[in-house]
């Protein structure tokens, strides 16, 4: 009731529900959901303090987004920056210049005169490519999910029209079956319809897309350097435990190196006292804890599997 309710006070623009929840079955809207949910997640692997006036996320969203920030003042004030290189030099990845950019500026700087550069990684990489990469794979899987469900309803395979009557009133019946109505068109068997595939995705199919789901979001994960809470840890020994950490830990140390030494830059450059670290729900070294950061939920897992909920106050 409150959300119909919000509906009604944002007005007629908002588009119709059923219609709403349609689309949202479409490969293009599970990409666009996966994308933001995604670039969400990395933004929280980091914590920055003591950065005053520039706030932490839009050092991270320019540091996942292009690779790089540029830190300056702007106004009297230090600023987070987009930013592109020039200025050659002797290597190839090292410049004497960075131009800077932002809705109201852009501009020429000088690199370790008056703008510190942060790295995202060692080579500069941004995190977009990677999030592209598995909203690609989980919006398929989406896809595959929600018409696997639709077609659990009616396992007679995919129909074969030949006419415009038949068209129509498939196009009838599948559209009431998406909605969860049964025999909406009564004379469908009438109809003369051949079938193709008629061993449509069973229950077994169901868990088959759930498991690669889990799997995907695993390795989404673990690209990133977090231990998702998918695997049972019963199943898993000691040593693999160890070597499961240190390739998350290897993943992960590029990352915080390069924000530290930037830090350092501007600390250095601006006589500021920044400092960055690993969220505390994912820093594996933390007095030896090994902690698991639940991927969907704010549920973490220690050694032996046991679930620790995180009640809200």
């Amino acid at each position: 009731m409150f959300l119909d309710n919000l509906y009604g006070v944002i007005g007629d623009n908002y588009p119709n529900i059923p219609k709403l929840a349609k689309e949202s079955s479409t490969f293009n809207a599970g990409y666009l959901y996966w994308r933001e949910q995604l670039f969400e997640r990395i933004m929280r692997l980091f914590v920055w303090e003591n950065t005053g006036d520039v706030k932490p996320k839009e050092i991270e969203q320019r540091l996942l987004l292009q690779g790089h920030c540029g830190i300056t003042k702007l106004d009297n004030e230090l600023t987070a920056m987009f930013g592109s290189f020039h200025g050659v030099t002797k290597y190839l990845d090292e410049w004497k210049y960075y131009n800077v950019r932002c809705p109201i500026y852009a501009g020429k700087r000088t690199i370790g005169k008056d703008v510190a550069i942060i790295d995202n990684t060692s080579l500069r990489n941004p995190a977009f490519s990677l999030v592209h990469h598995y909203a690609i794979l989980l919006a398929h899987t989406d896809v595959t999910l929600v018409d696997c469900l639709v077609n659990a309803r009616d396992s007679g395979g995919v129909p074969v029209v030949t006419t415009e009557k038949q068209k129509q009133s498939v196009a009838e019946y599948q559209a009431k079956l998406y909605n969860g109505q049964y025999g909406s068109v009564a004379d469908i068997g009438s109809l003369g319809l051949q079938y193709i595939g008629s061993d449509r995705k069973t229950s077994q199919g169901l868990s088959e897309i759930m498991i690669a789901r889990e799997k995907i979001l695993k390795s989404f994960y673990s690209d990133i350097g977090v231990r998702s809470a998918f695997e049972k840890r019963s199943n898993s020994v000691e040593a693999e435990v160890e070597a499961d950490t240190s390739l998350l830990l290897l993943n992960l140390s590029d990352m915080i190196a390069c924000r530290e030494k930037g830090a350092e830059e501007v600390n250095k450059m601006f006589g500021t006292n920044w400092s960055v670290h690993v969220a505390k729900e994912i820093d594996y070294g933390a007095e030896n804890e090994r902690t698991q950061f639940d991927t969907n939920s704010d549920i973490h897992i220690g050694e032996g599997g046991e679930n620790n909920e995180q009640e809200n106050s």
